[in-house]
């Protein structure tokens, strides 16, 4: 299977040809300025610095670890060979993501190429490049759009087999992308049911075109085994079902606004909540005119409207019991988006050239409204305010300046301790502060999700009671992403604040043992931390 752009017209000119490279090269330009314009500006939060520490480990270590979270390992297997080769820094661990994406965006180029015309392939082109969600998770350290690299590469095996029945190398490209798909993340699951839904069979005019059965039976019992040695841990943490708590519940907006979600960028509740069903409305519109054309002219256009509306609706409806429907999980599905789009343009061009020009124009200028607010941090995914808001990085690098031998460092929670990890410079291993539960003992000893990454023994690194730390120097630095006032109360009397580091949300605050009278006149200090260059 060649990633090499093919064409319908059998005799293409030079010119063509040309102009197909020229377009290509500048496709994939735009698509790497878009993913990597500001890709280093977010801080690393929680979610990130869970890939990056467990990344840390070894292949065996992140297999064993990854069965006690809520995901397959494969994409921290492969983190761990990016960052042995490119070190961990927020470029070169987000750039895995970035190129990926890319992948993705050739990906579909070549898949609109096989099964419609030039024109709708570079629309199609054009719009995925600018696409502001896949932009967005391109620029987190988490498995999402190598997710949708995998898929979408199935899809194009799928679709190379259909039309060459008797080749070999397809069948075994689409094994082999399915099963690293499954090993990435369950939701590929989502995309095995549109290829049996929509994808394995179609009909082109009169002659129908088909995978043997006996073929596409054996390739997917294959795709399970090679998968058979997960399917113990999937079956523990589905027993579980730990990790899924923060998703909300469906509303009666979830599923009109998600479009708008997609491509603004905002979220699902707002007064003007009419305008938000409209893209939707629209992508409707877009999906039945394809789907008409594709009685005739398109017969795999239902593959790619499905590829969509599919997994789409199965999530809503598997939420109305579980949450589980969250724009980052369908971003894989995101990228038909712009195909269904190119399809209704490319067929209404044909009777009103102007008005596809008009509604190009206006699916463009919401993409880069979308792209505004990547940028400017002012998305509404989850984890966005965090990214934007907790500059940790800042007062991390500041509390590397600042602490002495014999310093004991205090971080707050799980959520911050993880990015602290990532950050820390210091020398100094942080202890982890948390509460008691109502039979006394201490909260989150469990060795599931991030608290598997915690260093063991735990009685090293967890403690409740400040009064209890042994210290050297008489210093006890505590950090925090979100300062709450409540806080304060956790420190005894005689441990009075002595300095603030301050960058944005986050913060570490010295607390020192018998200080002195001049210090007690002199009053705490409040340093605000610049945040550093990326």
């Amino acid at each position: 299977m060649s990633l090499v752009i093919t064409s319908s017209i059998p005799h293409e000119s030079f010119p063509s040809r040309m102009a197909d490279r020229a377009g290509l090269v500048a496709v994939i330009v735009l698509a790497l300025f878009a993913r990597f314009h500001s890709i280093t500006v977010p801080v690393i939060w929680y979610d990130e610095a869970y890939s990056l520490l467990l990344a840390e480990g070894s292949p065996s270590y992140i297999w064993a670890t990854t069965a006690r979270d809520v995901h397959p390992p494969l994409y921290y297997v492969l983190l761990h060979f990016w960052m042995v080769l490119f070190g961990n820094g927020v470029l070169a661990t987000r750039s895995l993501s970035a190129l990926a994406d890319v992948g993705t965006l050739l990906l579909c180029i070549k898949l609109m190429s096989l099964v419609t015309t030039r024109k709708a392939t570079w629309i199609a082109a054009l719009l995925l490049a600018l696409l502001p969600i896949s932009v967005r998770y391109s620029q987190e350290v988490r498995m999402y759009t190598l997710l949708g690299f995998w898929l979408m590469g199935a899809t194009v095996a799928l679709v190379c087999w259909i039309k060459a029945p008797d080749q070999k190398r397809y069948p075994v490209f689409y094994v082999l992308l399915m099963t690293a798909a499954f090993y990435t993340h369950y939701f590929a699951a989502l995309c095995v049911l549109v290829h049996w839904l929509c994808g394995w069979r179609v009909r082109d005019g009169s002659r129908s075109t088909a995978i043997p059965i006996r073929a596409w039976v054996l390739a997917n019992s294959a795709i399970v085994v090679l998968y058979l040695p997960w399917v113990p841990h999937f079956i523990d943490q589905l027993l579980r079902m730990d990790g899924l708590e923060w998703i909300p519940p469906l509303t009666w907006q979830t599923a009109p606004t998600f479009v708008w979600q997609l491509v603004m960028m905002e979220g699902a509740v707002s007064h003007s909540s009419l305008w938000r069903v409209l893209p939707s409305v629209l992508i409707v519109v877009c999906a039945a005119a394809v789907l008409l054309k594709a009685r005739s002219e398109r017969p795999f256009s239902i593959l790619l409207v499905g590829y969509f509306f599919v997994p789409v609706l199965t999530i809503f409806l598997v939420s109305l019991i579980v949450p589980v429907f969250n724009a980052r999980y369908l971003v894989f599905a995101a990228a038909a988006l712009p195909l269904i789009v190119a399809l209704a343009l490319d067929a209404w061009s044909q009777r009103h050239a102007v008005l596809a020009a008009v509604a190009m124009a206006l699916v463009l200028l919401a993409e880069v409204h979308g792209l505004s607010a990547v940028y400017a941090q002012t998305d509404e995914m989850n984890g966005t305010s965090i990214r934007k808001d907790a500059r940790l990085d800042a007062v991390v690098a500041g509390l590397g300046r600042a602490v002495r031998p014999g310093d004991e460092i205090v971080v707050d929670n799980l959520y911050w301790y993880l990015p602290f990890m990532y950050y820390n410079s210091t020398g100094i291993q942080p202890r982890l502060y948390v509460v008691k539960t109502p039979t006394g003992a201490l909260w989150g000893t469990g060795e599931y999700g991030g608290w598997a990454l915690i260093p063991r023994p735990l009685h090293s690194i967890l403690f409740n009671d400040f009064s209890a730390l042994k210290l050297n120097g008489r210093r006890i630095w505590w950090v925090t992403g979100q300062a709450r006032p409540e806080h304060d109360a956790l420190f005894p009397k005689h441990w009075k604040q002595a300095l603030t580091l301050k960058a944005g949300d986050s913060e570490a605050r010295l607390f020192v043992l018998d200080v002195t009278p001049a210090f007690l006149e002199a009053g705490a200090q409040t340093r605000p931390m610049q945040p550093p260059l990326h």
